[in-house]
Parts: structure tokens; sequence; C-alpha cells
């Protein structure tokens, strides 16, 4: 009997293995009345943490340079961050006002270049990303960081 059992299951597994590497399995097991869970791809959980921790950077920055130069008016920028941030779900960094560039005219310079850089690298990104809604979140903020790095060369 347990010979058997152990065949069994041994049967089992050779058959799930066999309906994965087919890539069948999701089939197979909607078939028998089962919904399949996508799972995420690891890459794609590396790409999230990676835009995350440069958006937070981002969004130090822009937080540094508002707080250095009230007279630029950053708050626009400062939310749009913390929105694309919020759809990493990323957590904020911390950058000293100290670093940042003394005259406002410098800042601005900066802070287009830290946007232009940024939406580079959000495009590259969703050039490697597997799963399509994350390619479109990531095209969106590449798109939406170049509109920012445009409009920030207008605060000089």
């Amino acid at each position: 009997m347990l010979l058997g059992t152990g065949a069994a299951v041994a049967g089992a597994a050779a058959v799930v293995g066999v309906a994965e590497a087919t890539h069948v399995l999701d089939d197979a097991a909607r078939a028998v009345g089962i919904e399949p869970k996508p799972q995420p791809d690891p890459r794609d959980d590396r790409i999230v943490r990676t835009a995350a921790q440069d958006l937070a950077a981002l969004l130090a920055t822009v937080e540094a340079t508002a707080a250095r130069h009230p007279t630029l008016e950053l708050a626009d920028f400062e939310a749009i961050g913390r929105e694309h941030l919020a759809a990493l779900g990323g957590s904020t960094a911390a950058t000293d006002p100290a670093r940042v560039a003394g005259s406002a005219g410098a800042a601005v310079t900066a802070l287009r270049k830290a946007y232009v850089q940024q939406s580079r690298a959000r495009a590259a990104q969703a050039a490697e990303a597997f799963s399509p809604a994350l390619v479109r979140v990531l095209a969106s903020m590449s798109a939406g960081l170049a509109q920012c790095a445009d409009a920030i060369g207008d605060l000089r």
C-alpha cells in the first residue's frame, strides 16, 4: 500500500512537472476547476524595488530643493513624486538640503538632469519588464518624468 501511494505521488509530481515545463499547468488547473494565481516574475520584483529606490531618492532631492529654495514652485513635482512612489509601494528617502546647489538656477538644472535620468531609467525598465501591467506603469512613469523634466526647466 505504501509503495503504491509513493508511486502515485511520484507520478502526480511528474505530471505536474511536465505540465509546468510545457506551459500547460495553468490550463490543466483550470480544467479541474482550480483558478491559478499568477506569480510575479522575480525580475519584475527587482525592477520594482530598484525603481522605488530611485524614485525615493528623486523625491528626496525635490523636497530638499524645495526646502533650500522656497521661491521655486515645486509642490506639484513633490506630489507627482509621491504618487509614483506610492504606485510602486516604495518609501521615502532623505536628502540633506545642504547638498542642493546654492543658486536656484543650478538647483533647477540639477533637478532637470535628475528627471531626464529617471525618465530614461523607467523606459529601460519598461523594456525589460515581463508583466504587461508593469510595462504600462513604467512607460507611463517615464513619460511623466520626461514631462517633469521639461516643466522644471521652465522654472528658471
